[in-house]
């Protein structure tokens, strides 16, 4: 009771900011106009110039201007959707909000680390400490015994885990071959830029990419909580895939061109990857009662020990 008290009003503050710091990048005003800009590492690179954003280089305040477009135009209302079956006690909306909350921090801590330091800096810090704190809370919130008992066993758990595994090779390999590549030549990734680190790079291979491995891993043994860390990580996969798609759109309006190569194997893979998350999502959300059946989870859990026999 304690967590879902919290929830009621953390979940509409990480909202609230969210919808502030998305209206500012798009709308923000002023700024000196593009320039150009010579690292510490000798790269000469472009930068925005204009907005919220100016600091930014030309690459990533494109794509930030089509994350803001997207979290006003999917991530948002998903937000409130999911916050209202919640608030309707509805087992499948607890879920859905764990994993929405879970894009809300990974875009979060984006902003505040990788964003070049901007006059809503501490909009970021509180985004990125509200959908923390909402996140934990929603993950503990859910009875994962209870969850894991009302699972329906037409759930395709092995195709699930994976799909996961599948997903988890993909950022650790094109990460650690650009890392690798220009690490073993003495150089740095062609988009660091003037930014001190690659934030991306960092973050998916220290926390996602083990965390995807650990769910498929956790999916195949059946431990209950494996369902809602699969579930929170397929509702971030499909918010990359919108994202790449938001994203490199805004790019290609900034004048910024991609390779056929990139086109395919780069932006394409995270849109596919994306669009098989939705399928594996539904599925998910299908094989779950719309609230807890408090017979069936003790049934369940009673059945269980047998199963594992």
């Amino acid at each position: 009771m304690r967590h879902r008290t919290a929830l009621t009003w953390l979940v509409p503050l990480v909202g609230l900011l969210a919808l502030v710091a998305s209206a500012a990048g798009l709308f923000w005003p002023g700024g000196p106009g593009p320039s150009t800009f010579t690292t510490v590492h000798g790269q000469t690179v472009q930068l925005y110039g204009q907005g919220l954003y100016q600091k930014d280089t030309l690459f990533f305040a494109a794509a930030f201007k089509g994350l803001d477009v997207v979290t006003l135009a999917v991530f948002l209302p998903a937000l409130l959707a999911a916050y209202w079956l919640f608030r309707r006690h509805s087992l499948r909306g607890r879920v859905l909000l764990t994993g929405v909350l879970g894009v809300y921090l990974y875009n979060g801590a984006s902003m505040a680390f990788s964003a070049a330091y901007n006059p809503l800096f501490l909009v970021y810090v509180a985004l990125l400490g509200s959908s923390l704190f909402a996140f934990v809370l929603a993950f503990v919130s859910i009875d994962h015994g209870t969850l894991a008992a009302q699972v329906s066993p037409q759930l395709p758990r092995r195709a699930l885990a994976i799909f996961l595994f599948v997903a988890g090779l993909a950022p650790l390999v094109l990460w650690l071959s650009d890392v690798l590549g220009t690490l073993a030549q003495g150089r740095v990734p062609e988009l660091l830029g003037s930014y001190t680190t690659a934030y991306t790079y960092a973050v998916d291979l220290a926390i996602i990419v083990p965390s995807v491995f650990v769910a498929g891993a956790l999916l195949l043994r059946r431990a209950p909580v494996s369902y809602t860390l699969a579930g929170a990580l397929l509702i971030l996969l499909i918010s990359v895939g919108v994202g790449v798609i938001a994203t490199t759109t805004s790019q290609y309006s900034a004048g910024i061109a991609f390779s056929p190569g990139q086109l395919v194997g780069l932006i394409g893979s995270w849109i596919v990857l994306g669009l098989i998350a939705v399928a594996f999502t539904a599925a998910l959300l299908r094989s779950l009662p719309t609230r807890a059946n408090s017979s069936r989870a003790k049934a369940g859990r009673r059945a269980a020990p047998a199963r594992v026999r």
